[in-house]
């Protein structure tokens, strides 16, 4: 039985794909200006699912040290995810 679940884990692994039902961590990209705090209001986020990954570009206008993880979360999840059929210049 551990082979048949190693085996599994190695599939989904070079498929990209969850058989076990568990979301993928999705891939987050933060990127930060120069300024004291970030201000969440003139932030910006672009989420994109393709071939079942979720990638997700966060351009934050200021320093996150001052943001807890539950905000950035809360920040990520308020903006829509676009499906993309092929890459293209963001």
């Amino acid at each position: 039985m551990r082979a048949i679940v190693r085996r599994v884990g190695r599939l989904e692994n070079r498929y990209e794909t969850q058989l076990s039902g568990k979301p993928k961590e999705p891939l987050r990209i933060i990127i930060t200006r120069a300024a004291k705090h970030a201000d969440l209001a003139t932030s910006t986020c672009q989420r994109y699912f393709r071939d079942g990954n979720l990638t997700e570009v966060v351009e934050l206008d200021g320093l996150r040290d001052h943001l807890s993880d539950e905000e950035i979360e809360k920040f990520v999840g308020s903006f829509p995810v676009t499906t993309v059929s092929s890459w293209r210049a963001w």
